[in-house]
């Protein structure tokens, strides 16, 4: 359910992960790698500040919350394969 530009976009990067994680890889270029990850977190914000998660209602929560979770995940996994340690909590 992704009826804001900003959910779709997110949803949009967030599939960017594996063609960053091959670029950095192929070309031994890690910045690759943190150029996607500063591209999802400013897509990231860009949701958060356009689209309510914990104020919407039904399906819409549920899948606002399912885009911030999946956006933790491929941020922490994305950090990890940098070396760098993801926080817990902010």
């Amino acid at each position: 359910m992704l009826e804001h530009l900003a959910e779709q976009r997110l949803a949009l990067v967030l599939t960017g992960l594996p063609g960053a994680v091959h670029a950095a890889a192929e070309t031994l270029e890690p910045h690759r790698l943190c150029g996607y990850l500063y591209q999802l977190a400013t897509a990231l914000s860009a949701f958060y500040e356009a689209c309510p998660v914990l104020k919407a209602h039904g399906e819409a929560r549920v899948s606002r919350l399912a885009l911030c979770r999946t956006t933790q995940r491929v941020l922490a996994a994305g950090l990890t394969l940098l070396g760098i340690a993801a926080l817990a909590r902010m």
